[in-house]
């Protein structure tokens, strides 16, 4: 059985540093090839190098040749005078051969390590060429179990060993030394004809000529194509171009006429020119003959008006957008509620109706191509039967149904019609117009608001202010810090109606919520429900009144706040009611309001359903069900990158999202730099032994034998070692010194000293609770500060006030807050900082990135340097590499945590968490 020779490669390109061959089984290794995605459908931290690659490239193009039988037995000399080898050869048709050209020309040197007969660097093509046809002939083996009944000997004609050879393990075949050239030039000669398509420029050409009436015939035509000259086959058969330009043409005839058996009719004569087809062998050639042609080196030319043909078929399609009334309900223009929309349907040709004569007419047509009004179209009789069946019948649809039809382009019908495309009109045509259009800032009704708003403000305030006017929900997804609570503040004083305003946002930000409320709408009456004195009846909630409270109060109190009739629920932070199936997005669904707004900065955090949630949340049924929603976008986009279904999904919640992001240029006008520095740490010799000592006992003890056993394992493993890259103490638990045995305090102790003496403020984050606690303690004794505050889950809300204000407001208070990765990472505003260190990471960009936008946000009137601590050689700079690329992909996150790291197999874990002594202090660094 043959191997790949793979190669890995260290250093920058231009100066590669090549380490040992691997070689790796054949077969399972094109298993593995094959199955690989293209590289940009690969998120950074999955995607292999270029050479891996190139050759899964080159895997599909072989595995695409052996479909298609692109095949032929080759004989080479074997090792001994009396012996050849058998084995198969792949044939590239032209438009093969433009493939491996273009892979040859990007093909990376990494591509290849070892190769036979001593060649270290053989040509590209060389080398693709050679594994095309050990994927032919490895697959041409592959299930075959041969009994040779023949014994290997000089004595047995070749002839009857060579079949034996060609699929069975054994690829010898006995011949005597004399004649062992001949043999090998006779198999040759056979395959030469057709191991020439792929390289000489000549082809046959079939041109489809489309008769002027009906009733008149279909000709199709011979020509051939040398190089850059069309021949027509009259000319060909005169022998003035050549005999073998003749023998082409009549090789391509035959090889033709095995695809397209009407061909039979022209092979049998002469000198043909051409052969008539009926409308029915038209119809095949079209629908499927012209593919397989084009597969094996042939051309098929037609008139324009049929390279159409598959969008000129008789279709079913609903017109949506008479609106109807369910029994027993008031007409309110708002989703989700019981009104409908009415469709009729119809049987339509692009975008041309068919009458009910036309319909029967083609119902009663005998031929698959038909000319209506002037062209020719394809005739199905289980489309012809569907529509005539299903057209003029009425009905109605749910309005989200129908809203979402018209924007997608199709809507199911029951099982029955299934998907039928839509074509909306009437006031469903208007709602779609309404929400497409792109919101004027001088559109927004700006009162009751203290203080301007930028123009990107205004324009979301319009987009919040018009979905509100229908009755619709949005998602409000602009990064942190861009003004998404000035927004929503505008839509709420634009609508002072009998009702209430909700409010609901983690713990952290009620009071950032009520002092953003007094701050920008001041006459506006706020009510915070939270307490052992808050409402416990829904008339204990004001009219015109802002209720604010946060997630744990809406799971806790959802009876009594499910029974309130509210105007405007805003849910900030919506990431915290992702998972549909939680408590809090029960809750959150149950409230009764005329307009929800879901506000987040990370629409998708992890996977598809995290948006279905929020949308169902906001608008519920727009989206279907989850399981529907699984089947028609979350599977095709996340398990196969599927482009059709992306680009539905992004028509149908384009209108209900708003995003901009700090690099739009209106934004970044705004806003003043921002630098991120990764500073470099080192560890101790103390905790090398223990990064060392944890590995090895992980290792030793195994990673579990099922994926919950291995989860749990491998985010133990990596728990344990962010605490030793922290500090020894953390990881240990003991009540040893902190100075001198960690090299990350070290590196922020001389950051934040650099900050205190240039009168600076910082935040430092970190997502331990326990961590936050020795930094405190540390950085109050190094630093000489009386107290240094630590904002995380366990402090009381009102302190957790307190802390901010002081922070934000008094001159007094200490130029450092320490917070807890979750507890403060989010719906803060801290701009006083002008620096932000992250002494642990999250191991997600996104986090990370909301917890920097504490301070470098709208408001923020200074420079902000963001420090990311990594300490080298170790399993964090590994990640911080893979992350670097992920925050290029925009609404891409890796996930919560480190969970995502659980999929990689123990080889590559391995590799990630590794130990490099580069990186340790020796004993003369510690003193």
């Amino acid at each position: 059985m043959p191997s790949f020779a793979l190669r890995g490669e260290d250093g920058a390109v231009g100066a590669r540093q090549l380490r040992a061959v691997r070689r790796v089984p054949f077969l399972a290794t094109l298993q593995t090839l094959a199955a690989l995605p293209p590289g940009e459908a690969l998120p950074p931290w999955r995607r292999p190098g270029d050479a891996v690659l190139a050759w899964s490239l080159g895997t599909k193009v072989a595995l695409s040749l052996v479909a298609r039988g692109h095949l032929v037995p080759a004989l080479t000399k074997g090792d001994r005078p009396e012996e050849l080898l058998a084995g198969w050869r792949a044939v590239l048709a032209p438009e093969d051969v433009e493939v491996v050209e273009a892979l040859s020309e990007q093909m990376p040197v990494t591509a290849w390590a070892s190769w036979p007969n001593g060649v270290d660097r053989p040509d590209p093509q060389l080398a693709i060429r050679t594994m095309l046809d050990a994927v032919a002939d490895a697959c041409a083996r592959q299930g075959h179990a041969v009994r040779d009944r023949h014994r290997r000997s000089s004595a047995t004609p070749w002839a009857e060993q060579l079949p034996a050879a060609l699929v069975g393990p054994d690829h010898r075949v006995a011949v005597r030394p004399r004649v062992r050239d001949r043999v090998q030039q006779v198999l040759g000669e056979w395959v030469e004809p057709v191991l020439r398509i792929g390289t000489e420029r000549r082809r046959l050409q079939l041109v489809l000529e489309a008769p002027a009436e009906e009733t008149g015939e279909w000709k199709l035509g011979f020509w051939m194509e040398d190089g850059d000259r069309r021949i027509e086959a009259r000319e060909v058969w005169t022998g003035r171009h050549g005999q073998e330009l003749e023998a082409v043409l009549a090789r391509g005839l035959a090889e033709a006429s095995m695809i397209l058996p009407a061909l039979e009719r022209a092979t049998n004569q002469a000198r043909p020119t051409h052969v008539t087809l009926s409308a029915s062998e038209v119809a095949e050639l079209l629908d499927h003959r012209g593919r397989d042609l084009a597969e094996h080196g042939m051309a098929l030319v037609g008139p324009a008006e049929l390279q159409q043909l598959d969008a000129a078929r008789i279709r079913l399609r609903v017109r949506v957008g008479a609106r109807t009334e369910a029994a027993g309900r008031v007409r309110r223009p708002r989703l989700g509620l019981a009104a409908l929309s009415g469709f009729r349907a119809e049987a339509a040709i692009g975008d041309e109706v068919l009458d009910d004569d036309e319909l029967a007419a083609f119902a009663q047509a005998r031929s698959p191509l038909v000319r209506w009004r002037g062209r020719w179209v394809r005739v199905d009789p289980e489309d012809v039967a569907r529509a005539t069946e299903a057209a003029g019948s009425s009905g109605s649809l749910a309005l989200t149904e129908a809203l979402a039809g018209a924007l997608t382009g199709r809507v199911r019908l029951g099982d029955d019609l299934g998907e039928v495309d839509v074509v909306a009109t009437g006031e469903v045509a208007d709602l779609v117009g309404r929400l497409r259009a792109t919101p004027r800032p001088e559109a927004a009704e700006i009162v009751g608001i203290t203080g301007e708003l930028r123009p990107y403000q205004r324009r979301g305030a319009a987009w919040l202010q018009g979905l509100a006017s229908l009755g619709i929900g949005g998602i409000l997804a602009d990064d942190m810090g861009v003004g998404k609570s000035l927004q929503a503040i505008a839509l709420l004083t634009s609508r002072l109606t009998a009702r209430p305003h909700l409010i609901v946002c983690p713990t952290s930000v009620v009071g950032h919520w009520e002092r953003e409320l007094a701050r920008f709408a001041p006459k506006l009456p706020v009510l915070r429900h939270h307490g052992p004195d808050r409402p416990t009846v829904p008339a204990e909630f004001p009219p015109a009144t802002v209720v604010v409270t946060s997630y744990a109060l809406l799971r806790r109190d959802a009876h009594l706040l499910s029974r309130v009739g509210w105007n405007v629920a805003v849910f900030d932070e919506a990431q915290q009611i992702k998972n549909a199936a939680s408590k809090g997005a029960r809750a959150a669904r149950d409230i009764d309001a005329e307009v929800k707004v879901a506000m987040t900065g990370t629409p998708v955090e992890n996977r598809l359903a995290e948006l279905w949630a929020m949308l169902d949340l906001t608008n519920p049924g727009l989206m279907g069900s989850q399981r529907r929603f699984a089947e028609q976008f979350a599977r095709p986009i996340e398990r196969w990158q599927d482009r059709d279904a992306a680009e539905r999904l992004r028509r149908l919640t384009a209108p209900f999202i708003l995003r901009r992001t700090k690099a739009d240029p209106e934004v970044t006008a705004d806003l003043p730099p921002k630098q991120v520095v990764t500073v470099a740490c080192s560890l101790t010799a103390e905790q090398a032994a223990l990064y060392q000592d944890a590995l090895d006992r992980a290792f030793e003890a195994g990673l579990g034998t099922n994926p919950f056993e291995r989860r749990g394992r491998i985010l133990a493993l990596l728990t344990a070692l962010k605490q030793i890259c922290n500090h020894p103490v953390q990881y240990r638990g003991d009540d040893g010194p902190l100075r001198g045995r960690s090299g990350k305090l070290s590196r922020a102790s001389e950051i934040l000293a650099e900050v205190v003496d240039a009168g600076d403020h910082a935040l430092v984050f970190t997502q331990f609770v326990a961590m936050g606690k020795l930094l405190r303690q540390h950085l109050e004794a190094q630093l000489g500060i009386p107290e240094v505050p630590f904002l995380h889950g366990a402090v009381p809300l009102a302190q957790r006030e307190r802390m901010v204000t002081r922070f934000q407001e008094d001159d007094d208070a200490p130029p450092i807050l320490l917070v807890s990765l979750r507890a403060g990472g989010t719906g803060l505003t801290l701009h006083r900082a002008t620096h932000v260190m992250h002494y642990d990471q999250w191991w997600n960009p996104a986090v990370e990135d909301q917890a920097t936008d504490r301070a470098h946000r709208i408001g923020q009137t200074r420079p902000v340097t963001v420090h990311r601590l990594v300490t080298g050689g170790t399993v964090e700079e590994r990640i911080d590499a893979l992350l670097e690329h992920k925050r290029a992909l925009a609404d891409a996150v890796l996930g919560t945590g480190e969970h995502w790291l659980s999929d990689l197999g123990d080889d590559e874990l391995a590799a990630l968490v590794r130990l490099s002594r580069d990186d340790v202090e020796d004993e003369e660094d510690e003193r």
